[in-house]
């Protein structure tokens, strides 16, 4: 099992609240013959988050809709759940978020800011060796890569009752919506076209009004065209000049745009100072079974993640000398390099780890990478007759001081009797040594938690994917300003 100051409790409560959305003004539809309830079982944790969802925009908000996807909601959805509130709402989209959490019992794992006014949430929920992740993506006015297109108000105002219990908007506000969403991506198909033709099919005079909006009219007459015969070729082999055309003709007004240059600079600004992605550093002697723990949990948690980053023992941003790579047998075989040569290999890679810190950690974290370190320079501090090092010790606990602390380190722990049967490559003694210093390291670490490496390898992935899901989730709830920040952290 896992030690930690701040275990994760995940259980799946035995029953949800009803869910029953309430009808708008002057609606007669009648709903379900029987109210809508929500299973406790843990594959239905994704429709359960949804009608949640649901139930409370529709009592706690002025006005909703679900943007897409919503075709088979509440009981599956496509990918993302896109939903859009007012300017006053969208602040209180995280604290809506954080009660969806506590009532299915997962844990509010991730918040991604990732435009001036939208916010994604990835709520996690683990049940022995799997996890699901659900991704409620909120918005007020849209805007992609900074620029407004839609603005909240207006979408409201003509949004649409779905016969499944929910708002949605306009047939044209949805089809100019998707449309502008996949030409700014870069990523159209006749799938995405044959979408928006049935949009357009539903009111073909407000979607031409939404194209005389955004585009000149060449291009207005050729979506108009594919829009109306579902042939969009055109627009499949041409994407990057509809996309050019439509850069010329975003929805804001001359004396907003100084205003929309501060919040697209203070949003770059944020993302920077409080990255999305993560920094992970496993540790522990030979035999606790590292690799295998990190491919288990970078497979469980990649979903949450733009990538997976991976490095071994530095971020080899100066590179080493090539070598065949060979399987290390003797790891204590060698003898130590004299006191010239060491010192200078330590500081060769103290510039290592710093620039590559900046030049290629820092970046992927900014970036909603996760990047996960198998060894670090702890594993040196503990084991220097590895890399052969022959200085002073006292040199490799000022280097680790100063050396970029990961967000976490993991240690796998294991009994050395345990280390032992599984690899015998240094004396007994030297692994009860190396145990018993790793200890005492991750006991000074505030970032540190001690993981039982002794326990079956689906039980040591599951509590590590519990101890980086309990850093996220707390993470996550001091930037929301969701619980206060405990000084004594490394939360930022």
């Amino acid at each position: 099992m896992l030690t930690s100051s701040n275990p994760i409790n995940i259980s799946v409560v035995d029953l949800l609240p009803m869910w029953r959305p309430s009808l708008p003004e002057n609606e007669t539809r009648s709903l379900h013959s029987s109210p809508l309830t929500v299973s406790s079982t843990f594959p239905s944790i994704q429709s359960n988050v949804v009608r949640l969802l649901i139930g409370k925009l529709e009592h706690e908000c002025k006005a909703y809709c679900i943007l897409t996807g919503y075709d088979r909601m509440p009981e599956s959805f496509e990918s993302d759940i896109d939903f859009m509130v007012d300017r006053q709402d969208f602040k209180r989209v995280p604290a809506l978020i954080e009660q969806i959490a506590k009532e299915t019992g997962s844990r509010l794992f991730q918040s991604r800011p990732h435009e001036v006014s939208a916010r994604a949430y990835i709520l996690a929920l683990q049940n022995d060796t799997k996890i699901t992740l659900v991704q409620p993506d909120s918005s007020s006015d849209y805007r992609h890569y900074g620029r407004l297109w839609l603005r909240a108000d207006e979408v409201l105002a003509a949004r649409r009752w779905h016969p499944n219990g929910f708002w949605i908007p306009s047939a044209s506000h949805e089809f100019i919506y998707y449309l502008i969403k996949r030409i700014n991506k870069g990523d159209f198909t006749q799938h995405h076209g044959e979408r928006l033709s049935r949009l357009y099919a539903e009111d073909p005079e407000s979607c031409k009004r939404q194209l005389t909006r955004f585009w000149s009219k060449r291009y207005q007459f050729e979506l108009t065209e594919m829009a109306a015969s579902c042939r969009w070729e055109s627009l499949i082999h041409d994407l990057a000049q509809f996309r050019k055309d439509l850069l010329h003709h975003t929805a804001e007004r001359l004396f907003e745009k100084p205003s929309s240059y501060w919040l697209r600079a203070h949003h770059t600004l944020e993302r920077i100072q409080q990255p999305t992605g993560g920094w992970i550093a496993f540790i522990g002697p030979d035999g606790c079974g590292k690799s295998s723990v990190i491919e288990g949990v970078a497979d469980q948690l990649a979903p949450a993640f733009q990538n997976i980053v991976r490095f071994h023992l530095r971020p080899a941003f100066l590179r080493a000398r090539a070598t065949a790579e060979t399987a290390v047998v003797d790891p204590h075989g060698r003898p130590p390099r004299g006191n010239i040569f060491s010192i200078s290999k330590m500081f060769y890679l103290a510039v290592d780890y710093i620039a590559g810190y900046w030049v290629r950690v820092r970046p992927a974290v900014i970036r909603t990478k996760l990047v996960i370190f198998d060894r670090y320079f702890y594993d040196i501090l503990i084991d220097h007759r590895r890399v052969r090092y022959g200085g002073p010790l006292w040199m490799l606990s000022i280097i680790a001081k100063v050396l970029p602390e990961p967000e976490l380190v993991l240690l796998l722990n294991a009994p050395a009797e345990v280390l032992w049967s599984r690899k015998q490559e240094v004396a007994f003694e030297e692994i009860v040594r190396q145990q018993e210093k790793y200890l005492r390291l991750a006991q000074s670490l505030k970032s540190a938690v001690i993981i039982d490496a002794a326990q079956p390898l689906n039980d040591v992935i599951r509590d590590s994917t519990d101890a980086i899901i309990s850093y996220f989730s707390n993470r996550t709830a001091v930037r929301l300003k969701l619980i206060p920040k405990n000084p004594s952290s490394n939360l930022d």
